[in-house]
């Protein structure tokens, strides 16, 4: 049965989940240019007074990618499911709705970690090139909060798809921006260095409401 969940998602996802890898590629070639530009045409000199003085965040265009990719796998994934309240059939299968929901929630969760995992090793890939180890690290610190954001912003648009009512929905909708925007909004590298792990269990909170979300989708209340 899950074979068949999986193929499900495939079949939803197969024709756009190229799109987000497209963007971080896009992302990548874009910072690698901006690199190679300093560090050719100003000078290696310049570059370093950049990053490690001027605290100049070089990678900026990777910094809304993991949102993207999160919000458009949650999109591709739980409109088709919600219009026509097909979802409710989910609750139906031979398989546990809690384990069958929390699947389909894995596999678009899976799909945006390809997308971060492929921006970090770039990134990381691209600054170690020109950069020695400590910029690499600091790098790697300053985008964590990034790739993080992706968390609650794929599982926050599940919730906005998915709840029946309307209050419901702009809460999630309106929680969700708040707590990404903060994850997403610093502007000095290693901001969130010592708070990272604090900022990740508060991103595991988005998990609690799935499940309660997707009992009011299956009972149909509309407050």
């Amino acid at each position: 049965m899950y074979t068949a969940l999986a193929y499900k998602e495939w079949l939803k996802l197969r024709r756009v989940f190229w799109v987000p890898l497209i963007v971080v590629l896009g992302a990548l070639a874009s910072i690698f240019i901006s690199f190679r530009h300093v560090n050719e045409i100003i000078g290696p000199t310049m570059l370093w007074i950049d990053v490690a003085v001027a605290d100049k965040i070089f990678y900026n265009d990777l910094r809304y990618v993991p949102v993207f990719a999160a919000m458009w796998f949650a999109l591709f994934q739980f409109i088709p499911e919600c219009s026509g309240k097909r979802l409710r059939l989910l609750f139906h299968l031979p398989v546990p709705r809690r384990r069958a929901l929390y699947f389909m929630v894995g596999i678009g969760l899976a799909c945006t970690g390809v997308v971060c995992v492929i921006g970090a090793i770039g990134l990381a890939l691209i600054v170690g090139h020109y950069m020695p180890f400590q910029a690499v690290r600091c790098v790697v610190f300053t985008c964590a909060p990034w790739f993080m954001a992706g968390f609650p912003a794929y599982l926050g648009t599940v919730l906005v798809i998915m709840d029946p009512a309307w209050p419901h929905k702009f809460m999630h909708g309106f929680v969700s921006i708040l707590f990404v925007q903060e994850l997403i909004s610093s502007a000095s590298q290693g901001a969130f260095e010592y708070s990272l792990i604090y900022y990740a269990l508060a991103c595991l909170l988005w998990i609690l409401p799935i499940e309660v979300s997707a009992y009011r989708f299956k009972q149909g209340v509309s407050w």
